[in-house]
């Protein structure tokens, strides 16, 4: 098992860089991110008051069946649950991140009084 040539970060040669001031800029840049995740979409609705009930499929059969399938009280309502634990998940990254960048600014500060 050799090291892979296209990522620099496995090269034991290389020195490893923590910039705290880094880590809170790409936490910056994630959390504008977020805010146009959160935003409703087009037309004013969030992702959730866009998923249509089964009854707006129609009242014919196939309309039923497709509509109790697909309607927003079955698998239509997972698109908007899987998006709302995508940005719970997204936020705990940033959250972590800040969190790296407190604890790489509290260790250099502590070192550098050493």
């Amino acid at each position: 098992m050799g090291k892979q040539a296209d990522d620099p970060s496995l090269d034991p040669d290389t020195p490893r860089v923590h910039e705290p001031s880094t880590m809170r800029a790409i936490a910056e840049a994630l959390r504008q991110n977020l805010h146009a995740l959160e935003q409703p979409g087009a037309g004013g609705t969030t992702l959730v008051d866009a998923q249509p009930g089964a009854a707006q499929f129609g009242e014919w059969t196939d309309a039923k069946a497709f509509g109790t399938t697909a309607g927003k009280d079955s698998a239509g309502q997972k698109l908007g649950q899987v998006h709302a634990a995508f940005v719970r998940a997204y936020k705990e990254v940033i959250a972590a991140i800040e969190a790296s960048a407190g604890n790489h600014a509290e260790a250099d500060t502590r070192n550098e009084g050493a």
